[in-house]
């Protein structure tokens, strides 16, 4: 009988992991104030939202917040309150959730693509400047999985050409470049509250930023149907085209609550995950993501490492994470294909998109891997037993051709999975 689980052998693993999300007391307190009040909703501007918009804000080291729907729609207010629109480029990555690019189609600009650093999977600063045009207007870079971007020479090429820089912080919550944290190193920044994130509420998102007039113009007007701001917010009358991207006071309790364990929970995840490196990087096949010296603190939304094709004997990359999630460790396969080449864009010829050479991405479709966040929040010698659990994997893959399994059952977060099980389809 073969050894490793997934061929009749024991898994490693047998205890669960720490689940994902948490639900507290707190979190229950604060829904219940917001049930026993007579506001569940209050179009987005409740007590506990401005709570939220101070505290969150503060936290990242900027003055101001506006919390939204989701943090899709939030990038999509940004653009649009820089008049980013038709006839327009942004520069993003094509190594990241889709949620990036269709905020740029969703303002009707063109998404121009630009390839990745190898050492991080994040926007490589030094191919940027060759894709700005005089079309170009803003940057998006994307603090995957948690890790910053480069952002000083991002900045630095952005102010020579007059570019607006957006984070896209959804997976870096207390995250730490350079002293400074993420949401206060470009012009604005935006975070997702999606179930998945480090500190989430079901599903939701922030801007935040120094520029007041940016968040009041999102937080009053473009996501609240075009009002005015201030004292001239009316609930009639409508001096912009808008939309409704209103939070409500229930998911912004759930985020207060959640954000009171965020630092704990985020201290715990680095200390796992530097647990991790260290275990996996004399693994042979086995390479690591490890902080680059600008990032003080890792997010950690994703703790990610690729397989080396040659060290799987043949095998691919599906076959080595079936047989590891049945040792008892959930790990998955990133994003499939570059964005770029998503089928969106042959199924609606009017998303204008442009993209430079992009071999870093192109590989890291093919060998990327990832564990989730709430494997890092467990304690005792669990660290130890999810090592061992891959290194008997590696020890065994001769055997990883014998495994029938599709490439798509091993792909994504365990959020989507669990929901398309649970859905009535």
């Amino acid at each position: 009988m073969s050894e490793l689980a997934i061929l009749g052998g024991n898994p490693v693993c047998t205890e669960a992991w720490p689940r994902w999300p948490v639900a507290t007391a707190r979190d229950r307190e604060l829904i219940e104030e917001v049930l026993s009040s007579e506001l569940w909703g209050g179009t987005g501007l409740g007590p506990k939202i401005t709570e939220l918009n101070e505290k969150f804000a503060q936290y990242c080291g900027v003055r101001y917040g506006a919390a939204v729907a989701n943090g899709t729609i939030s990038m999509v207010l940004c653009l649009k309150a820089w008049g980013v629109g038709p006839g327009d480029d942004v520069i993003i990555p094509p190594f990241t959730f889709a949620a990036t690019a269709i905020a740029v189609h969703d303002v009707g600009a063109t998404a121009v693509y630009v390839d990745i650093d190898p050492s991080t999977l994040n926007i490589d600063p030094d191919q940027l400047e060759q894709a700005i045009t005089g079309r170009t207007r803003a940057i998006i870079p994307v603090h995957l999985a948690g890790h910053p971007c480069d952002m000083d020479p991002i900045n630095q090429i952005a102010q020579r050409h007059g570019l607006k820089i957006l984070e896209d912080a959804a997976q870096a919550h207390g995250a730490i470049y350079k002293g400074r944290m993420t949401g206060s190193l470009a012009d604005a920044a935006s975070f997702s509250f999606q179930q998945s994130k480090n500190m989430q509420s079901g599903e939701g998102g922030i801007v935040v930023s120094d520029d007041l007039e940016l968040i009041d113009l999102i937080h009053y007007s473009l996501g609240k149907f075009g009002r005015g701001t201030r004292e001239n917010y009316s609930g009639h009358i409508h001096y912009r085209h808008g939309t409704n991207a209103c939070y409500t006071e229930i998911q912004a309790a759930i985020a207060l609550a959640q954000f009171e364990q965020l630092e704990q929970q985020t201290q715990l995840r680095v200390a796992n995950a530097r647990r991790l490196y260290d275990l996996m990087d004399p693994l042979p096949g086995i390479v690591t993501y490890p902080w680059q010296s600008y990032c003080d603190r890792h997010g950690h939304h994703l703790l990610m490492y690729r397989v080396e094709q040659d060290a799987l004997h043949g095998a691919s990359r599906s076959q080595f994470l079936a047989a590891l999630n049945a040792e008892g460790v959930p790990s998955s396969s990133l994003y499939p294909m570059a964005l770029y080449k998503q089928p969106m864009y042959e199924a609606d010829p009017t998303l204008a998109c442009r993209a430079h050479p992009c071999p870093v991405t192109e590989q890291a479709t093919r060998d990327v891997c990832f564990l989730e966040h709430n494997l890092l929040l467990t304690e005792g010698d669990r660290i130890e037993q999810l090592v061992e659990a891959i290194a008997k994997v590696c020890r065994n893959a001769d055997q990883l051709t014998r495994v029938e399994i599709d490439d798509r059952e091993q792909m994504g977060s365990a959020v989507l999975r669990k929901a398309k099980l649970k859905a009535t389809l």
